[in-house]
């Protein structure tokens, strides 16, 4: 049977307000080492998709009724399983604990990279990196890949700098080494060199790709960039958005098994 790290079907997230916006994930399905990038337009939603996948922000309650596709009645699903032998059903685990109940699943297989690189500024670059592994006590264990990562990315001469300290393409590519050194399943990126020049954003891309190649890392990126995205290898995957009377939904499908 194929395992899917992502397996999402009809999974909703609507936002209030004057706008009245919708997102649907119609289906999602990423196999492991899969390296896809949500492309589409400005404000069309694709990092609150992203917050969805890092069990960040909670999805609409599922619905009393089930959804008719292609004739047939269909619940909707969201499954994370980031090994072989762990699947998280993520609606119920909402239900049971809200965002607690998944807070050991995010910390131990999802990695982050935010645009603004989300570092604690009163902590080093040294400090930032090993965070994650720091909480999981697993330090002794990471040392050696935390250097080979650090060096590659031409960051281990700065990491007893502040977050103060450093440029903004050398802060990116500090969030990029702490979102691998706990060398998670999954990593979850937020147009991770958005505020970089295209020859810088090129470079880090390639050594982010790399390392999460290396790893043998599912990837999923949020990219204003659709050439380069495509050009290093990743699937494109489109967020399509329709306005109608009441409001606006933005569709959201993508399935490996399918040849994506």
């Amino acid at each position: 049977m194929v395992r899917h790290v992502f397996d999402l079907a009809h999974v909703t997230k609507s936002r209030p307000g004057t706008e009245n916006y919708r997102l649907k994930i119609t289906r999602l399905q990423v196999l492991p080492r899969d390296t896809i990038a949500i492309v589409g337009t400005s404000g069309c939603g694709k990092s609150t998709a992203l917050d969805l996948l890092a069990c960040a922000l909670k999805p609409d309650p599922v619905p009393a009724e089930a959804v008719r596709e292609n004739g047939r009645e269909e619940r909707p699903v969201f499954r994370f399983s980031p090994t072989p032998d762990r699947e998280v059903d993520i609606y119920a685990a909402w239900a049971r604990g809200g965002s607690n109940a998944l807070a050991s699943d995010r910390m131990r297989y999802l990695g982050y990279v935010l645009q603004t690189g989300g570092l604690l500024p009163f902590l080093t670059a040294r400090d930032n990196i090993m965070l994650t592994c720091k909480v999981l006590n697993i330090v002794p264990d990471h040392i050696k890949r935390i250097e080979a990562i650090t060096k590659e990315l031409n960051i281990f001469s700065l990491l007893g700098k502040y977050p103060a300290q450093l440029s903004m393409g050398e802060r990116q590519r500090v969030a990029i080494a702490r979102a691998l050194a706990h060398n998670p399943s999954v990593i979850l990126a937020d147009e991770p060199t958005a505020a970089l020049d295209p020859s810088h954003s090129k470079t880090v891309m390639q050594l982010f790709l790399k390392l999460a190649r290396d790893q043998e890392t599912t990837v999923i990126m949020v990219s204003h960039d659709q050439a380069l995205a495509a050009e290093l290898g990743f699937t494109l995957v489109p967020m399509t958005v329709t306005s109608r009377r009441d409001g606006v939904t933005a569709n959201l499908f993508f399935s490996s098994s399918m040849g994506g």
